[in-house]
């Protein structure tokens, strides 16, 4: 148990013997009066209990609370399968099985159960009696003053963004400066940020990250958090992840390595190594080696809070990251403890505000804790009083803050605490799921309804903002709509976390580790291959309430043993919350119903599960059960009706689910229920424990996103679809509308889904909506009252002609419009826009596969508004598009099979006159911005066009870094690509390079890093001009079948790193002055027969060219075996949504 915390374990004891149905069904048993007793007993000792935690430090206080702990567990444990026993007979009361409930209710049967609990609430009563008489030292009483659940204040999140970071600015500078500097010799730099833990050294490196100038140097910017387990093959596996934006498959550690080179080779790359310990110099040497195959001017930024890792590390003298001074630190402190505008007047008031923060010792961490802390004490006399209390008993010990953290804890409300000691439970640098921690929390009963008009859910989303606003949690995450979805514990806060729960929470790492028999909560910390890896001395720890697996990876196959869950669930009779992810389960065992106390159950993605057994609806007490990716599973208990405290039912990706079980709908607590699946066919072939939409019409207090499948078309489905009252559903954020298909629908195909759309209304709060293979002509009028739409989504809708009138929506950011057969145009208004009112919040736009699609509205205009936030555009597939509004703002193009040429023109004729440019709200600088149209393009990536890219754009492109030319003429101006780093030319029967570009196109080329040809048989020599460009460091040519001659020119390239020539079948030799390319570090060369023979190790006529170079690859290595190599991937090429 958390420390501190036994007061609210008190409060749930209390609430719980208190509870209205357990004094029904112990009025029967004839202990209401032991029930009484033990209650007041319990009420009694917890008036004292603050005033004993304050003073644990006294050995007979803390032995006695040591017996009160035990024995508030006991009696809760006792208390809850009581309340079990009441919410059994109030679900077998509703049942219509007659004789099940008569046997359950027979006097004999009741008496026989009561008699035995009777005896175990004396005893419990009893020894409650025998604690309370041995304390035999003085306690106050003590209430706990309620600190304010939640603080409304401006900064809604302590989310640690640049402009909150004070103090800093000078090592960021000092950092990029060393980053950027063009004397260091090394192929890659390692510069460490070496500082105690707290002063922010995470937050610095984030600074430099994100900042403009390291954006436009380094090709790829990647960003590891090591941690404690410095282990060589996952810090790759990250990097890879990091690249790719997936994880790698469970890999050889050479497939991994040749994988990670493959993508760094000749690039020019940032990563940052966050949170170092290792202090193993073989283990560094290792990752150091895989990682030197980047470009010249590559740099690993690494955070430690140990010199001797950086010393091991270095390359570069390391940044060491000092203390703020007075100035800051008092700056932060004021931001953190008072509101802005109410900073206090009197001048002693400041001073003791100053006294305190030096006990933060300019630890940026502690000033923002304490701050924190104290912004909930108002008066001048509080202040005082904690700087000559609590403030006293901190060490002076050097570096260590935790006692200053500490403080922040023990200030606490109990109810924080419990909440706060969990996340012990957790790895450290894990990404925690805000939601799942909640309904975690609420399984162990740590919320507390203390307001009838609020759920649980919001309670417990009120305890996470109170921790995260006093910077107990950090680094957070949002989604799409601008909820926080993750986060992070910063380490000393779980150094902390773990200090505070003592052996009541364990973490299990690779290492088998003993555990106690009073351990209560456990989790593992590194991945679980196979259940025989749970330690044998966890079956012996009899109290276990939590079972977590915080680290099982998805696609791993787990080699488990059915007994082993059998095991589980004989031992741990008093568990809460088990965790069964991805375990490899083929089949729960139906004595999974003796977990009488279980809350949180989550089986998701064990694939091989196809049925649960009926028997797991006897789990009264479940909220949350996790079932996403049980891709085999069938169906859903039919008897589900009876897990009357369910709250959150998660079924994505369950592929083979075929219906909702009838009675779901009775599931009135439930919150979250990810998918419905209406099962398809006629209602006559439907099985008979299938649930229609009719189940949905009471569960109006669904939240989050809920996903309905299997709509069906015709005027017979109206009245289902009113069953599903979706109006009313006031909380959702989410919705998905899925109709299926046409040729699995049999109603036939002559239909017009409008008139079903009217009864499938959402509520007006609703963020996001998708529809697929919707069948209506046009939208229902009430799409216009979705002011609070976010996100919308339309995919196969083949009918749809007019689209609402989606550039009102004041809050739209994101659009997806995908194969949309029959629309022609987007909008039908007629109106002008003021460019502020056109679509004023989009910022991503993908139209794709909307072939008849020829332009946004369907008139004539002489002026076209601009979007005056869309920085994502990506068009795919619409051959007919001519009219669009314009772009100036974009920073990422994908145009395919399509032509905006008229309205890139548009742009650079109002670019003529800054009077006709439009302006962009910046939160970052004056409240609008001239800029000049497409000078914030960053990526561009144009396919399958007919036209090449107008030149009077491209002097506009002057932050574009990266472009991709595929099957699509050479657009002239190229000189004018000043910021350009990486140029992909692909896949054309018409692009002759080496004579569409004159010299001078190349000579502007400065910045350029990497420069690929792929597939193009009109390349029979390099361009000659191509010896200009002084900066390249990576070149690569793919296919190209007809390419004869390298010119000598190339021997110009002084920066050229990585070459990669392969199936180049005609192209002979190298040319004579190869070897003055003095920093080639790696030479590919596959699929080239004749070039192969002339570089022949020792004896070709070219190997004289090649035998400088370190890393020879390809066909060329005879040392090592290589992987086959795969073709440039389109889609990896893609920008990431």
């Amino acid at each position: 148990m958390a420390e501190g915390a036994l007061f609210s374990v008190a409060s749930g004891v209390i609430g719980k013997a208190g509870d209205l149905a357990l004094q029904e069904i112990v009025l029967i048993w004839g202990v209401k009066d032991e029930i009484k007793k033990l209650k007041e007993t319990v009420s009694t000792i917890s008036v004292v209990l603050l005033d004993a935690e304050a003073k644990k430090h006294n050995n007979e206080v803390k032995l006695w609370l040591q017996r009160l702990k035990d024995a508030m567990f006991d009696a809760d444990d006792l208390l809850d399968e009581i309340s079990t026993e009441a919410l059994r007979r109030e679900v077998m009361t509703r049942d219509k099985k007659a004789k099940e409930v008569r046997i359950f209710f027979s006097k004999s049967n009741q008496l026989a159960y009561g008699l035995r609990m009777g005896h175990k609430v004396k005893n419990m009563r009893e020894r409650f009696d025998a604690i309370a008489a041995d304390r035999k030292f003085h306690l106050d009483e003590r209430s706990e003053v309620e600190q304010g659940r939640h603080k409304a204040r401006e900064q809604t999140h302590s989310v640690v963004r640049a402009e909150d970071v004070i103090g800093r600015e000078d090592d960021k500078k000092a950092i990029i400066e060393s980053l950027l500097n063009p004397n260091v010799k090394e192929n890659v730099s390692v510069l460490p940020i070496v500082g105690i833990g707290g002063l922010g050294k995470t937050a610095v490196a984030k600074l430099v990250f994100n900042d403009e100038e390291i954006k436009n140097y380094f090709e790829l910017k990647l960003w590891v958090c090591v941690s404690d387990n410095f282990d060589v093959k996952i810090i790759v596996e990250k990097i890879i992840e990091c690249i790719k934006n997936k994880k790698p498959k469970d890999l050889e550690m050479n497939t991994l390595v040749n994988d990670l080179q493959k993508e760094i080779n000749g690039k020019r790359y940032l990563l940052v190594l966050d949170d170092t310990w290792n202090e193993d110099r073989e283990k560094w040497l290792r990752l150091k080696d895989i990682l030197m195959d980047g470009a010249r001017g590559s740099g690993i930024l690494l955070t430690t809070r140990i010199k001797i890792v950086a010393e091991i590390a270095q390359t570069m003298q390391p940044h060491l990251l000092k203390g703020l001074d007075e100035t800051q630190s008092w700056s932060l402190f004021k931001k953190m403890a008072f509101v802005e505008g109410e900073e206090p007047k009197s001048a002693s008031f400041e001073n003791i505000g100053k006294e305190i923060l030096k006990k933060c010792g300019g630890v940026p961490l502690a000033i923002r804790t304490i701050g924190g802390l104290l912004s909930l004490k108002k008066s001048e006399r509080e202040w005082l009083s904690f700087k000559n209390n609590e403030l006293l008993n901190i060490s002076e010990k050097d570096n260590d803050i935790l006692p200053t953290l500490k403080l922040s804890y023990d200030h606490l409300p109990s109810h924080l605490k419990q909440c706060f000691a969990f996340c012990s439970i957790f790895p450290k640098d894990y990404k925690i799921k805000k939601a799942s921690l909640i309904y975690m929390w609420m399984a162990q009963g740590f919320i507390k309804l203390y307001n009838e008009k609020k759920c649980l859910e919001d309670i417990g989303d009120e305890y996470f903002m109170d921790l995260l606003w006093r910077s107990f949690f950090q680094e957070v995450e949002e989604d799409e709509l601008g909820n926080i979805s993750k986060f992070k514990i910063h380490d000393l806060m779980h150094d902390l976390a773990i200090q505070v729960t003592g052996l009541d929470y364990t973490s299990i790492n690779s290492k088998e580790k003993v555990i106690d028999k009073k351990t209560r909560h456990v989790s593992f910390g590194d991945t679980l291959y196979s259940s025989s890896e749970i330690p044998i001395s966890l079956y012996r720890a009899r109290r276990i309430k939590t079972f977590l697996l915080s680290c099982q990876p998805r696609y791993d196959t787990i080699k488990s043993n059915d007994s082993t869950y059998s095991e589980i669930i004989a031992s741990f009779k008093f568990i809460r919350l088990l965790d069964l992810q991805n375990m490899g389960i083929k089949t729960i065992p139906s004595s999974i119903k003796k977990l009488k106390h279980l809350r949180y159950l989550d089986l998701s993605e064990n694939g091989d599960i196809e049925i649960l057994p009926n028997s797991i609806v006897k789990l009264y007490n479940l909220q949350t059960l996790k079932l996403s990716w049980c891709r085999n599973l069938k169906e859903l208990p039919r008897d589900i009706y009876k897990l009357i405290n369910l709250r959150f039912l998660e079924i994505d990706r369950c592929s083979d689910l075929t219906h909702m079980p009838n009675g779901l709908g009775q599931l009135t607590n439930l919150q979250t229920l990810s998918r419905f699946v209406i099962s398809k066919g006629s209602i006559d072939s439907m099985p008979k424990s299938s649930g229609g939409l009719k189940e949905l019409a009471k569960l109006n207090e669904l939240r989050d996103n809920l996903s309905i499948e299997n709509l069906k078309h015709g005027k017979d489905a109206e009245l289902e679809y009113k069953d599903a009252n979706l109006k009313e559903k006031h909380r959702l954020d989410r919705l998905d509308l899925n109709w299926v298909h046409e040729a699995t629908d049999e109603t036939g195909a002559d239909y017009d889904d409008v008139l079903l759309m009217e009864a499938l209304q959402p509520h007006i709060n609703l963020k996001a909506l998708s529809l697929d293979h919707y069948m209506g002509v046009i939208f229902p009028p009430w799409f216009e009252t979705l002011k609070n739409l976010v996100r919308f989504q339309l995919v196969s809708c083949k009918k749809c002609q007019y689209l609402p009138p989606l550039d009102q929506l004041p809050s739209l950011k994101i659009i997806h419009l995908f194969y949309l057969d029959s629309l022609e145009h987007i909008s039908d208004s007629e109106r002008d826009y003021n460019d502020s009112l056109f679509c004023p919040s989009l910022e991503t736009l993908e139209i794709n596969n909307c072939r008849n699609l020829k332009g946004w509205w369907r008139g004539r205009r002489d002026s076209l508004p601009s979007f005056p936030r869309l920085s994502f555009l990506s068009i795919d597939d619409c051959p007919q598009l001519t009219s669009f509004p314009l772009f100036p703002y974009l920073e990422s193009l994908s145009l395919e099979k399509c032509s905006l040429k008229q309205s890139l023109e548009r742009m650079m004729i109002n670019n003529k006159t800054s009077a006709n440019l439009p302006s962009i709200a910046s939160s970052s600088s004056s409240p609008s911005t001239i800029v000049a149209p497409l000078s914030k393009l960053s990526y561009m990536w144009i396919k399958d066009t007919e036209e090449a890219l107008p030149e009077e754009c491209l002097p506009n492109l002057i932050s574009l870094r990266t472009l991709y030319l595929v099957q699509c003429p050479l657009p002239q101006g190229m000189r004018y690509l000043t910021a350009l780093q990486e140029l992909d030319v692909w896949k054309s029967e018409v692009v002759d390079i080496s004579n569409d570009w004159d010299e001078m196109e190349w000579q502007g080329l400065r910045t350029l890093l990497s420069l690929h040809f792929y597939k193009l048989p009109k390349l029979v020599s390099l361009p000659m001009g191509l010896q200009y460009v002084s900066s390249l460091q990576n070149l690569s040519i793919w296919n190209c079948d007809n390419l004869i001659a390298i010119p000598e020119g190339i021997c110009k390239l002084i920066s050229l790193q990585s070459l990669q020539i392969w199936d180049c079948p005609k192209l002979e030799s190298l040319p004579e002055g190869f070897g003055a390319l003095t920093s080639l570090q790696t030479l590919w060369i596959k699929g080239c027969p004749i070039l192969l023979k002339r570089c022949k190790k020792q004896i070709g006529e070219d190997w004289h060219k090649i035998s400088h170079i370190p890393n020879l690859k390809g066909d060329l290595s005879r040392q090592e075996e290589q992987p086959d190599e795969e073709e440039p991937n389109e889609e990896a090429k893609q920008p990431a949504r």
